[in-house]
């Protein structure tokens, strides 16, 4: 994995070999909302018939607030109550914002208005389970809701009480701060989306993480997912490390639409306002000495696994039309589906594979969580 600043943005390019398998990218700026900060925010008007408040978090800054969350209490326009970025902008939409604060660390997360004490459900070990229920009797009385994550189970009774114990004090803290400041008050800053990215990864997923960029390097060597062995720092004013990596080159050509097979076919990548299609072509794949249900199968199962390298990279979410070649045998289409599957479990982004439609189209969801690679450049 690489980091890297570029213009106004820092770009971590997360590579397998000398391809591209990620990509975040994420404004320098340190105005720049990020997921997770927290605002006096001011509530500019309230659109009954979207069930939406409008918030003003900077000046001219709007983001959206569903009504939901005040249940029977009633919005007007003027009011000032703590909230947090929970979606970033994307095309026209507004970020979104909520009133439940969480913070989130590599072991817990602490919620102010959810005060449940609970366990992530994706902990089936017994025995886990039953040491960490032990550990959160200690904070029953705590004024905030604490949720232990899956990292609780490869780390130190000692590790998760110091994070606990560190994120109720500042839940505590910027609640407090809150009640006195003025609106467009930042009360809390949020971690980069590449620290979180790392910090969420397991310890093995990097063999190497380097970065050209003294601020992020420090970062880097004070999370607990990374030993000082495995983050390097790249001081070579001569050959930067964008050129030694040629990641500017790889993302140029991440956003083409045209991208070609090794077997001679290609995808056409076409992200429009509602959806994405992606088009799969047998270009020069088809060999006239070879069975061609075999050929069409071959080319699918490599265009499969390329489009989903590709959604990753570029970020594309939403729903998602796949038109692979057609195939006729029914056990090929299966075999496609589970190779689609089997490949969006590799996506740290929820992505689900719904099902070939009548027309022969491949449906697939992806979650909203950061604008694409073609609009955060």
């Amino acid at each position: 994995m690489a980091v890297i600043r570029e213009g106004e943005h820092y770009i971590c390019a997360v590579l397998q070999g000398n391809a591209l398998d990620n990509v975040i990218v994420e404004e320098a700026d340190e105005r720049a909302l990020r997921i997770g900060d927290i605002y006096v925010g001011r509530v500019n008007h309230v659109v009954k018939n979207i069930q939406a408040a409008f918030v003003e978090v900077q000046r001219q800054v709007m983001c959206y607030l569903p009504l939901r969350e005040f249940g029977s209490e009633k919005v007007v326009a003027g009011q000032e109550f703590a909230v947090q970025v929970k979606k970033a902008a994307v095309k026209a939409k507004q970020a979104v914002v909520t009133r439940n604060l969480e913070f989130a660390g590599t072991y817990a997360v602490v919620t102010v208005l959810n005060r449940a004490k609970t366990i992530s459900s994706k902990i089936k070990e017994e025995s886990a389970r039953q040491r960490l229920l032990q550990l959160l009797a200690d904070y029953e009385d705590a004024p905030f809701g604490i949720i232990l994550r899956t990292g609780c189970q490869e780390a130190g009774e000692e590790q998760i009480r110091a994070e606990c114990e560190r994120l109720l004090y500042e839940a505590e803290t910027v609640v407090n701060r809150s009640k006195s400041r003025t609106r467009f008050t930042k009360l809390y800053r949020a971690d980069m989306e590449i620290i979180k990215y790392v910090r969420d990864r397991k310890r093995e997923a990097f063999d190497r993480i380097i970065t050209d960029e003294r601020e992020i390097y420090e970062k880097l060597r004070n999370e607990p997912a990374c030993s000082d062995e495995a983050v390097v720092y790249y001081d070579d004013d001569l050959y930067p490390l964008n050129k030694l990596l040629g990641i500017s080159m790889k993302l140029e050509k991440a956003r083409k639409k045209h991208v070609w097979l090794k077997s001679g076919g290609s995808l056409v990548i076409e992200p429009t306002e509602a959806l994405t299609v992606i088009d799969v072509n047998t270009e020069k794949a088809i060999d006239g000495k070879r069975n061609r249900e075999t050929t069409f199968f071959r080319v699918n199962v490599e265009a499969a696994r390329e489009a989903a390298r590709q959604i990753r990279i570029r970020n594309l979410s939403g729903i998602i039309l796949i038109d692979f070649i057609d195939m006729k045998e029914r056990a090929h289409e299966e075999a496609l589906l589970q190779e689609l599957r089997h490949e969006f479990a590799k996506d740290p982004v929820r992505t689900a594979v719904v099902d070939i439609t009548k027309l022969g189209l491949v449906e697939i969801t992806r979650m909203k969580v950061r604008k694409p690679l073609h609009e955060s450049l």
